[in-house]
């Protein structure tokens, strides 16, 4: 296996590519032949799947905080 593919593994999934995993999930694709053509493991797309499906969302949460939150 490339060292490209294994160290890849490791990044963080953008918004895009999340996007892109719920795309796939909905178009009838497994986890692992998503994995496979994202070049990342299906844990990783059965984990982002699984947070669609429970949360709603996919997208990380961003850090900006409002003055109030500081208080």
């Amino acid at each position: 296996m490339p060292l490209r593919r294994n160290r890849r593994q490791y990044e963080q999934l953008t918004d895009f590519d999340r996007g892109r995993i719920i795309g796939l999930r909905e178009a009838g694709w497994s986890n692992r032949r998503i994995g496979r053509h994202l070049g990342r493991s299906d844990m990783v797309v059965a984990r982002c799947w699984q947070q669609w499906i429970t949360e709603g969302r996919v997208y990380r949460r961003g850090g900006v905080r409002t003055s109030q939150e500081h208080k």
